[in-house]
């Protein structure tokens, strides 16, 4: 399997034609992305791949520059041009540093099914008998890899077929009795941000470059999860024993942790006889993992549940905290919402009995308590609307930054949505009919008066305001009508016709309904206790 990289500044771009890649049922895997020639460059000691697809058009270092560097300095990789350009200095450049195929968008599978194929057709007479063997090594460690991660996230599930592919990719060590630890490292996504310029597939290739190096000599295989964050290593029966595992992790921990001041976490599923149950042990070392105090700093590794006591300390946001922050947040309240998140984030801190497990569930709280309104505060940020952020929570400095995102995205959507709603006619109308309740207004009046179809109009307005016209229109004259009922002495027939009703008698109706009174009973229920009552 030929490993190939895509470079586009375009996150969509990139999206797209790996997407096209994965159809294309060659002998190729893309293994990573880049958006720029520069970031490629220090990708691809890491991720080493075979053949890459690159546009040219691209920031930084344009596809030009990028194809020189690669023809100097990497002229065994292979590249495939795409480009929404025909211009004669982009081909040029593709001729002179001996890119394999130039392909105009708009990007057809068959064209860039073409191109792939020279590409790998290329590749292969370039190899010598050395470098084919260590082509064929590195082939067969992405296969197992592939079917390790296939088998773990049920994409694989016949036993016959697992048991088959187990014994072609995983002979030696064979594989049968087993445990699985799953390692994940504190600052991760912190340390992508900030010295990888945002790539954690880069970060990523390189920790686990030193997950095998430093574990070359184990019996053991290791892979990462499909979401990129974890390293799983699969342990046949001589490396089981707890003792063992930590023994093997802790020269990797003190790697990463001299090197990138990150800290491993690790959990340890129990012993597994079957690779079917490969998913299950996933899960199980998972929650273990998740089951790491927050507070933590140093190597650490679960292999059994959370205790009864930590899980009674684990809740930071109350149901009725939860509440108070919907309200604040449906509302428009601002100030108040980022007091509370702040109020949120302190209690985490001084938790000291908080897991993983714990802070990541009380993060999803606050989602919940955005409800409806989520999907809107979270497309603005990069960070909330990434599924995988929550899940990359391990210290307390990244849950105080998801929540500094999540209090400033949701001052950035109130601001949003009160100037949306100060030009929504909507508005317009419900604060005409605020001040003209008592008037004889129907739907179609207000349609004719706004220049809107009454259909539309019935339909945005239930939208804005959560009631139908007519139920808001009677609101407004049912809350009047309480107000002059406890602070006046008028008769219920002079009421009646104050807030819009010539017949007292279907008034009396609507206003029972409303309140579950008459008015001369809601009218009494007001009225304080005498003297002589008390006594």
């Amino acid at each position: 399997m030929f490993k190939v990289m895509v470079v586009d500044d375009e996150p969509w771009g990139r999206k797209s034609v790996g997407k096209m890649i994965a159809e294309l049922q060659l002998d190729v895997e893309v293994i990573a992305e880049a958006r720029n020639g520069a970031e490629a460059m220090e990708l691809i000691p890491v991720s080493k791949p075979h053949i890459i697809v690159t546009d040219m058009n691209m920031p930084v270092m344009n596809g030009q520059q990028f194809l020189e560097q690669l023809y100097h300095r990497y002229n065994h990789i292979k590249v495939v041009v795409i480009s929404g350009h025909a211009q004669f200095e982009y081909m040029k450049a593709a001729v002179a540093y001996q890119a394999c195929e130039y392909v105009l968008k708009p990007l057809s599978p068959a064209d860039l099914k073409d191109a792939m194929v020279k590409a790998i057709q290329a590749s292969r007479s370039h190899m010598s008998l050395e470098q084919r063997e260590q082509f064929a090594s590195e082939m067969r460690k992405l296969r197992t890899e592939a079917f390790l991660q296939n088998v773990t996230s049920r994409r694989i599930t016949n036993a016959a077929d697992i048991v088959s592919q187990a014994g072609e990719l995983l002979s030696k060590p064979p594989i049968g009795r087993y445990r699985l630890a799953v390692c994940m490292l504190r600052r991760f996504r912190e340390l992508a941000e900030t010295k990888f310029n945002g790539n954690a597939d880069l970060l990523m290739y390189s920790i686990e470059n030193m997950m095998n190096e430093l574990t070359s000599g184990a019996p053991i295989y290791v892979f990462k999860s499909d979401d990129r964050l974890r390293l799983c290593l699969l342990l046949p029966e001589s490396g089981i024993q707890e003792a063992a595992v930590r023994e093997l992790l802790l020269p990797f921990h003190e790697a990463v942790s001299g090197m990138l001041h990150l800290h491993a976490v690790v959990g340890l599923s129990g012993p597994r006889d079957r690779l079917d149950q490969l998913p299950e042990a996933f899960e199980e070392a998972s929650d273990r993992l998740s089951g790491n105090l927050l507070r933590g700093k140093d190597f650490a590794i679960k292999t059994t549940g959370v205790s009864p006591e930590t899980q009674e300390h684990g809740e930071v946001l109350g149901g009725f905290d939860a509440k108070l922050l919907q309200q604040a947040i449906v509302s428009g309240q601002a100030a108040s919402a980022s007091r509370m998140l702040g109020e949120f984030a302190r209690k985490a801190e001084t938790a000291e009995l908080l897991t993983l497990r714990g802070a990541q569930k009380e993060l999803r709280k606050l989602g919940a308590a955005a409800g409806s309104e989520w999907p809107a505060i979270a497309a603005a940020s990069p960070l909330l609307s990434d599924h995988r952020a929550i899940e990359s929570v391990m210290t307390i400095s990244a849950l105080h930054e998801y929540v500094a995102e999540l209090s400033a995205a949701i001052e950035a959507h109130i601001r949003a949505r009160t100037a949306s709603d100060a030009s929504n006619p909507i508005r317009e109308i419900a604060a005409y009919l605020d001040a003209h309740y008592f008037e004889d207004v129907g739907l179609i009046d207000i349609a004719t008066r706004y220049h809107m179809d009454p259909s539309y109009l019935s339909r945005q307005f239930k939208a804005a305001t959560g009631e139908n016209f007519i139920e808001y229109v009677t609101r407004k004259r049912m809350e009047k009508a309480c107000e002059l009922l406890g602070e006046s002495d008028r008769k219920v027939s002079d009421i009646a016709e104050l807030v819009g009703y010539e017949n007292q008698r279907y008034f009396s109706q609507v206003f029972k309904k409303f309140t579950g009174q008459t008015p001369s009973e809601f009218r009494e229920a007001l009225l304080p206790i005498s003297p002589s009552a008390k006594n």
